[in-house]
């Protein structure tokens, strides 16, 4: 979750929090197995925090690369697949940009509550760069917010764009996606399924047109 926003925040939280998150999410065993019956071997975790996807998957048999923009958290990743006895490649970027991988890369994507955390005009050109990294035939996997927290104070700054005011992502902005929304940034991928996890996580699964 930590590669958008300025590296100061995310690394912070990681420093101060650890691996923020340790177990996978609840799903994705379910996805590693879609992943293996479409022939994925290659697999970038883009924005993978420290390392839970990273570690889980590579424990899956894929060949995974870990990409965030918090030197903290890729340093927590990098431990904690050392000590799981685990290969995996790691690189430093901020998905603001351009990613520094080849076009066609990786045979899948995974990305879990990561690319909400911009405006939407950069949430647009971070899709474009995930159409741009997975293969024709590769495999998708993306959740993103649909509502925010009714527990938290947030400050509009744009539709559907809100700024927490307090907690530890305070000044940091979060979009919240509609389904339609989220499919029509991403026209690189044919979306299989749709679904919600909790009440306000949004999960989709896509293959590369």
């Amino acid at each position: 979750m930590s590669i958008m926003g300025d590296v100061q925040p995310w690394d912070e939280i990681f420093r101060r929090e650890g691996r923020v998150y340790e177990a996978p999410a609840l799903i994705m065993p379910e996805i590693a197995e879609r992943l293996r019956r479409q022939g994925c071997r290659r697999v970038l975790d883009l924005g993978c925090g420290s390392g839970r996807h990273v570690v889980y998957l590579a424990q899956q048999g894929f060949r995974m690369t870990g990409l965030d923009n918090s030197p903290t958290a890729l340093s927590l990743t990098r431990e904690w697949a050392l000590d799981e006895g685990l290969a995996a490649s790691l690189v430093r970027s901020d998905m603001r940009l351009p990613l520094p991988v080849a076009s066609a890369a990786f045979d899948a994507l995974v990305s879990t509550q990561v690319i909400h955390h911009a405006l939407l005009a950069t949430v647009r050109r971070t899709a474009a760069e995930i159409g741009r990294v997975v293969r024709p035939g590769g495999m998708l996997f993306i959740t993103v917010p649909l509502e925010p927290d009714p527990e938290d104070e947030f400050e509009a700054i744009e539709a559907r764009t809100l700024v927490p005011v307090t907690g530890s992502e305070r000044g940091l902005p979060h979009h919240f996606f509609t389904p339609d929304e989220l499919r029509s940034i991403l026209p690189a991928f044919r979306f299989l399924e749709e679904r919600v996890l909790g009440e306000r996580i949004l999960a989709l699964v896509g293959v590369r047109i």
